[in-house]
């Protein structure tokens, strides 16, 4: 199986079987599935992804 990148348009992280699924896409936190609409400005990951 090939690793997938997280649906989050700046993220470069990989999904794996833990990913968060939502509108058939696959992101590696709460914050990237939701758009980072909660005002984050990363995903956990030592990532900027919200920004």
């Amino acid at each position: 199986m090939s690793q997938q990148q997280c649906a989050c348009p700046k993220c470069d992280c990989a999904v794996d079987s833990q990913a968060i699924e939502k509108n058939g896409q696959k992101f590696c936190s709460e914050s990237c599935a939701i758009g980072h609409t909660d005002g984050s400005t990363g995903c956990g990951h030592n990532c900027s992804c919200g920004k």
